[in-house]
Formats: structure tokens, C-alpha cells, sequence
């Protein structure tokens, strides 16, 4: 349309001189088409496989010069936000291989925020100045975990710490919350623990904090006080677990965390009282409480994006310019990229921008959409990136949602924002205000456990249901769009061949469950599950961040056996959240649990789904410990696979007494994750397995696996679930094919230095290191070792 245009501006001068304001019209539709470009060229990075070197930024460069001369700005303004992501990445990673010289470092750094969970658990957001003695340009922000009770601290206090720090990591498993985007959407790229406290400085009180206390002394005694914190400062540490779920299965998150409609109320409320003094009175008072609520808020990817509208909507109105909503869109995300490129990793962006890209399709498709209709199209549109960011759905969430918006629209949320106005100058009156919110939130929640008790709110689905919502969505789309109809084609093909039955094969999957085992054999929806890995004492566990959403995505709703190697945390941590999430047809384990729990022993044989299962030990159930585990060889005939839990050289020994040949198997998960008190050189002579994989924590303390362990696995692949994510193991013709699932995706999901550039150079310190990654060439494929 454009092109057609601007071909009838130049044939026609007449046309031209007659509609000169259509001159104006391209020009602002052109500059939208860049604003959209560079906002696409940004948003690939999310796509990357690798992270590009500054040979890459130089060829770009190099291909955006032409285009410059030859004005083809769209491919210009793309390649723009390409480089943009590009410099902003590895400008704000590159301190990241300063890391690798020690696991201890010494920093110090300025406190953003402390979060208690617990009496001896604290969570520290710092900025760090220096590591080791050095500056750091520009001040990167880490998260560490201290478990010790600390003095309360306020917010730029000066701190000199002993830490172990490590990049930003988290589990890789096909299901399951991605922990390192979800790091880097907050800005966070390295985490650790806090070993020792060095020296603090305490700062004086800042501005908010002094707020803050005003406004907690105001809301002191009331039942929900914490969600009072939240809902004005952004404070959420105070929220229970059992309250996120209320709130993630009624689809409310968004309004418990501050986000964009917060800020709008408080613009709205500014402008009515702006008001008094003119429109650009009104204006300036709209833009000043949007500012200081931001500041309140902690400045959350949610509350500067509509701070940014809001900034640009007022100098539209200062200067009596009426733009269209979506160019205001527009310039928001591209200000927020340029002001924030990890934003674009955080969920929150994504869901708070493309429900107001709906919102503004709903005002062109319908004049005045209803508020059912537009939470219906919500409903519909972001169901797909709900699905793909959180993996299940909240059917109450369209009905809830009518029902509690007007509630905290219009009575609890301008209710607290007022009240926190007033909590400075008259602390009994922001009390009565804070109460009346309180009384609205003990009404919302009551209603929300009277729901939850009766049906389940939050419903986990498989995996195809994503794709398939996707597909639906985009049939939908392209039938009420108008011109979109001949996508219909392509769309019902796709839903044809995603329908088309595909054979089943049994499939066993080594789960990334951090320092711990857990490993999934399935065929269809049937399972069987040995060990569940590790529960941590601040409420983390394995069972909600990898067993359950794998299970969710495969479509497993029964498991056949649960199986116990034996009682460690680190293997039996979840036995009671997996006997409480899905019915289990058998229990066997080496340590007696409970009454229904059958006694792991040697001889044990069952067939399953086509697979034979044999257990080689113990000869008799001991006490759960770590020579007493139960070790599980399975066989589909051609290949075997030998599940070999915690044994060390004892129970290793006895094994080889008792049967030596019986041990030979083409897969081995080894003994107690690669520690040098297991994997004897006779026992995994015994076994010499064809592949290996560790199931060992990501730069753990202990070092595992063991260098000298996998030295002695040198004839086979090797994989470390904490290096190399889950493992997903399937028959072959030819033997096992192995997939890692840090081998695919985009480049912050990578294995090995993700953060580090496609061509960049090793830093000495890490050449000089022994690593136990070193691919070697034993086998066809690349080889971990």
C-alpha cells in the first residue's frame, strides 16, 4: 500500500499538490515501519543460537552502510536493533569470565533490596562495584543467598563480602520455569551464596524507605498487610506461597504485582486533580504522581513501560499533537530496549505488551468493545504465550477477572495508593484507608479458597496443547480478520499433520534436578519414575520446578512405580509431593517408608511396556543409605541401561563378586554423581558403557563429577545434567540416540560459557584451569568428557 502510494504521488503532482497532507500521513507511517523494524531486529536476540562476536557487529556494520546510501531504512533500522542487542549483551556480559579464575571471590557492592524468607534464609540483590579488588564497568547486578540471619540493612548500604559467585543459571529440562531467562529478564547475571561478611556500611534511611515505614505503621495489625506492601511498594516477600497460587489459578498475578494499570490509575487520578490548573497543569500533576509511584515501585519492567507511555503521551498532549495508541506503543518498546535490553527477557514484558497490542486491535476491529469482549479476546490472544511461558492454563481467570478488575480498580487499589499519599501527613486517616482495602482483600481471598476447595484452579496441560492453541488462534484470527482468510490453508494443514498418528517408543529422560537424581522412563502416558531429587528448607523443590511440568508436558497422569534408590534428600526429597500430586500403582524402594513401600532386593525382575526391568541390588534391604540403594538395570533386549544410585566401592565390589558380566550395559548413570568414592576402575571395566551420564549440580561444592571419575570413563561419551541440562535417551537401529538439552535452543540456554561470544577469546585463567567439560573424539559424535 505504501509503495502504491508514493507510485502515485510521483506520477501525479497534481494528486500530490491537491492531498499534500497524505505526504505527511507516509511519513509517519514510514517512521512507524522503522520504530517496528529496530523493535524486530531487537526482539530476534530472544531467538539467537549463538551470541554474536564483534566480527559479526562489524560485517552488520559494514551491511548498514549501503543501506543507509540507498535509504532502505526498514533493513536499516532491523540491522539497528540487531546491533543494539548485540553491543548491550555482551557490554553487559562480559564481566562474566572474571568468574571463572575461582568459585570465591571477594566483592563490594551497594544493596538494592533484602528479602527474609525464614529466620536464617535472606535473599540480597546487590550491585557490585568491584570482585576482587577490580571496578567493574558498567555495575553488574547478582543475587546471593545468604543462609545465616543478617541485621536489617536499608536499601545503598555499602557492604564488603566474601561470596561464591557463578553466571546466571538455572534448570534445563523440557518443562519447567526457564531460570536463567527469567534471571536475565531481571537484570540478575550471576548468582551465589554468602561464605563471610567482611565490613557494612549502613546508609541513612532513603526517601522510600522512610515512605514505606510510614505506610507500614499505618497498615500494622491488619490481616493482609503484606499484600498492602505489595500492591503500593512492590514489596512481595511478604506474599505466602499458598497466596501465589490463589492468584496465579484466578489469573490475578497481574494485579497483585504492580504493573501497568496501577500506574495508570495513578496518571488518572493525577489528572482529575491536575485539573484544577488547566490542561497542562493536569498534565504535569498525571506525569508527577506516574514518576513518584514508579519510583516507589522499585521501577519493575511493568511500571516503566506504562511510565513511558504515560511520558510520551504527555508531551503528545503538551504540544496538542493527537498520535494514534499504537505508534504510542511503538515508542514505548523501543524506549524500554534502549533503556533496558534485558527487559525483553522478562515474561512480564511480553504479557504487559502484547495485551495492550490487543487491547489497541480490539479499538480497530470494534468501535466500543464490551469489557467481556475485550477479556474474551485477552483470553484467546495471550493463551498461546501463557501456555508457552508458564505452561498451563486458569479457566476461572476470564469469570474472576469481571468479577474483581472493578473491585480493584475502583475500591481497593486507589484505596491503599491514597492511603500511602496520606501515611507521611495523617497516619490515623491512612489507617481508616488501609483498612477499608484490607477488608476488600480479605473478601477476594475468602472467595478464592472458597474456590479452591472446590475446584482446581490452575490446570497443567501437555505440551501439544500449546502449538495446537497456537494454531486455533491464529484460525480464529484469520477468519475474523478481514483480508487474512487465505491463511486458513496453511493453518488447517498444520492442525492436519499435528493430528497424524506417530508410533510410540519408550523413552527414559535424566532429569536436571541441580544436585540430585531423577530420572523418567516413559511409553506414552505410562511412567516410571527413580528418585525425585532434592527439597530445599526455603520451600524450593524439585517436584514443582522439574518432576511435575515434565510429567504435565508429557500427558503422565498414573506412574506404574516410584521407585527410591534410597532415604538422601537429594534422591528422596519429593517422595511425598509426587505421592500426593498423581496416583502411584507400586513404591519400591531400599528404606521402608511407609507401609505400602515393597522392599527393594536383589532378583527383582517385572516387565513393562515392553522393557525388562532387573534389580542387582542390595542382596537385603539395609537402612537407607547410600551402599544400600537400589540399583535398576533395564533391557529393551537390544541395549541396557543400569541405573546405579549412591553405591561406593563396597557395594561396587560385592557387585562384581556376584555377577560380573550381568553389569555390562550400553548407558550408565553413574554412582553417586561422579564421586571419586565410587566408579572403581573394575566396575566401570565391568559395565563399559557406551555412554555415561553425571547427574551432578552446576559447579557444585563438591566438585562432581570427579575429574579423576570421568578420566576413567574416557572410552565413552559423557554428560553432566548441571553443565548439559536433561538428558533425553531413545532407541535407535544402530544403539541409543542421546539428545542434551543445552545442545538446542537460543544462545542464554547454551551449555558450556553461553555468555560469552561466538569467536571470543579464552581468557587465560579458564585455559589454564583443569575442566572436566574438555570434548574428546572416542566417539563419532562430540564428546563430553
Amino acid at each position: 500500500m505504501l509503495v502504491f502510494l508514493e507510485s502515485l504521488l510521483i506520477r501525479h503532482p497534481a494528486f500530490y499538490e491537491s492531498f499534500g497532507h497524505i505526504e505527511t500521513l507516509l511519513n509517519t507511517c514510514t517512521m512507524d515501519l522503522r520504530l517496528l523494524s529496530f523493535a524486530l531486529g531487537a526482539s530476534s536476540s530472544l531467538l539467537w543460537p549463538w551470541l554474536p562476536s564483534w566480527e559479526w557487529g562489524g560485517l552488520m556494520l559494514l551491511i548498514a552502510l549501503p543501506l543507509a546510501c540507498y535509504r532502505c531504512w526498514r533493513l536499516l533500522f532491523l540491522l539497528l536493533g540487531i546491533l543494539w542487542m548485540q553491543a548491550s549483551l555482551q557490554y553487559r556480559l562480559a564481566w562474566l569470565d572474571q568468574l571463572e579464575a575461582q568459585v570465591s571471590h571477594i566483592i563490594t557492592a551497594r544493596l538494592q533490596s533484602a528479602e527474609p524468607e525464614g529466620d536464617k534464609f535472606v535473599r540480597l540483590l546487590l550491585r557490585v562495584a568491584s570482585l576482587d579488588g577490580q571496578a567493574l564497568t558498567p555495575e553488574p547486578l547478582v543475587r546471593i543467598n545468604a543462609y545465616q540471619a543478617l541485621p536489617a540493612l536499608p536499601a545503598g548500604s555499602r557492604m564488603t563480602l566474601v561470596v561464591s559467585l557463578k553466571p546466571a543459571h538455572g534448570l534445563a529440562n523440557e518443562a519447567g520455569m526457564d531460570g536463567r531467562r527469567l534471571l536475565l529478564g531481571k537484570g540478575i547475571t550471576a548468582t551465589g551464596n554468602l561464605r563471610r561478611i567482611i565490613e557494612t556500611q549502613a546508609a541513612a534511611p532513603g526517601l522510600r524507605e522512610r515512605w514505606l515505614a510510614e505506610a507500614a505503621a499505618s497498615w500494622q495489625g491488619l490481616t493482609h498487610a503484606p499484600l498492602l506492601s505489595a500492591l503500593t511498594f512492590g514489596e512481595q516477600s511478604g506474599i505466602t506461597d499458598e497466596q501465589w497460587t490463589l492468584f496465579r489459578g484466578s489469573g490475578l498475578t497481574h494485579i497483585i504485582a504492580i504493573s501497568g494499570q496501577h500506574i495508570a490509575l495513578v496518571a488518572v487520578l493525577g489528572w482529575w486533580l491536575g485539573r484544577l490548573f488547566g490542561l497542562r497543569g493536569a498534565i504535569l500533576v498525571a506525569l508527577l504522581f506516574a514518576a513518584v509511584y514508579s519510583w516507589l515501585a522499585g521501577f519493575a519492567v511493568a511500571t516503566e513501560r506504562a511510565l513511558i507511555m504515560v511520558l510520551v503521551w504527555s508531551l503528545l498532549r503538551w504540544r496538542r499533537r493527537e498520535w494514534p495508541a499504537y505508534r504510542i506503543w511503538l515508542w514505548a518498546f523501543v524506549v524500554l530496549v534502549l533503556w533496558d535490553p534485558f527487559a525483553l527477557y522478562s515474561a512480564g514484558f511480553w504479557l504487559s505488551f502484547m495485551a495492550v497490542a490487543l487491547l489497541l486491535a480490539a479499538g480497530y476491529m470494534e468501535a466500543k468493545p464490551g469489557l467481556v469482549r475485550l477479556q474474551g479476546l485477552l483470553l484467546i490472544g495471550l493463551l498461546p504465550l501463557q501456555l508457552a511461558l508458564f505452561e498451563g492454563i486458569a479457566p476461572l481467570a476470564l469469570l474472576l477477572n469481571l468479577l474483581a478488575l472493578p473491585l480493584f480498580c475502583i475500591g481497593i487499589i486507589p484505596l491503599a495508593l491514597i492511603g500511602v499519599l496520606l501515611a507521611p501527613l495523617w497516619g490515623w486517616l491512612a489507617h481508616g484507608l488501609f483498612w477499608l482495602a484490607d477488608l476488600g482483600l480479605q473478601w477476594v481471598l475468602w472467595v478464592l479458597t472458597q474456590l479452591a476447595s472446590q475446584w482446581q484452579l490452575w490446570w497443567p496441560v501437555p505440551g501439544w496443547v500449546m502449538p495446537v492453541s497456537a494454531l486455533l488462534t491464529l484460525l480464529w484470527g484469520a477468519w475474523h480478520v478481514p483480508g487474512a482468510r487465505p491463511l486458513l490453508i496453511p493453518v488447517v494443514a498444520a492442525l492436519l499433520l499435528a493430528a497424524w498418528p506417530t508410533p510410540v517408543r519408550w523413552q527414559m529422560r535424566v532429569l536436571d534436578v541441580g544436585q540430585g537424581l531423577s530420572v523418567l522412563i516413559t511409553r506414552g502416558e505410562r511412567g516410571i519414575l527413580y528418585d525425585t531429587g532434592d527439597r530445599y528448607p526455603g520451600g524450593y523443590n524439585m517436584a514443582d520446578a522439574a518432576i511435575l511440568p515434565v510429567l504435565n508436558r508429557l500427558d503422565v497422569q498414573v506412574l506404574d512405580y516410584l521407585i527410591i534408590s534410597h532415604k538422601d534428600r537429594d534422591h528422596a526429597g519429593n517422595r511425598r509431593a509426587i505421592l500426593r500430586a498423581l496416583p502411584v500403582r507400586h513404591e519400591l524402594s531400599s528404606f521402608e517408608f511407609g507401609k505400602l513401600t515393597t522392599l527393594c532386593r536383589r532378583g527383582q525382575r517385572w516387565r513393562w511396556q515392553g522393557l525388562d526391568f532387573v534389580v542387582l541390588w542390595p542382596e537385603q534391604p539395609g537402612r537407607g543409605h547410600n551402599n544400600d540403594g537400589c540399583v535398576l538395570q533395564i533391557s529393551d533386549g537390544n541395549r541396557r541401561i543400569l541405573l546405579s544410585a549412591d553405591i561406593e566401592q563396597e557395594a561396587e565390589r560385592r557387585l562384581l563378586a556376584l555377577g560380573r558380566g550381568e553389569l555390562a550395559s550400553t548407558l550408565l548413570v553413574s554412582p553417586h554423581h561422579g564421586s571419586r568414592t565410587s566408579s572403581t576402575p573394575a566396575f566401570v571395566t565391568a559395565v563399559n558403557a557406551r555412554y555415561v551420564v553425571h547427574s551432578a549440580g552446576f559447579i557444585n561444592q563438591w566438585g562432581f563429577p570427579r575429574p579423576e571419575v570421568v578420566a576413567r570413563y574416557q572410552q565413552a561419551s559423557q554428560w553432566v545434567t548441571g553443565l548439559d541440562g536433561a538428558i533425553l535417551v531413545e532407541p535407535l537401529a544402530d544403539g541409543l540416540g542421546i539428545r542434551a538439552e543445552r545442545d538446542h535452543g537460543p544462545w542464554y540456554r547454551r551449555g558450556g560459557a553461553w555468555w560469552r561470544p561466538v569467536g571470543w577469546p579464552t581468557s587465560p585463567s579458564a585455559m589454564s584451569r583443569p575442566d572436566p567439560q574438555q570434548r574428546g573424539a572416542a566417539d563419532p559424535k562430540p564428546v563430553r568428557k
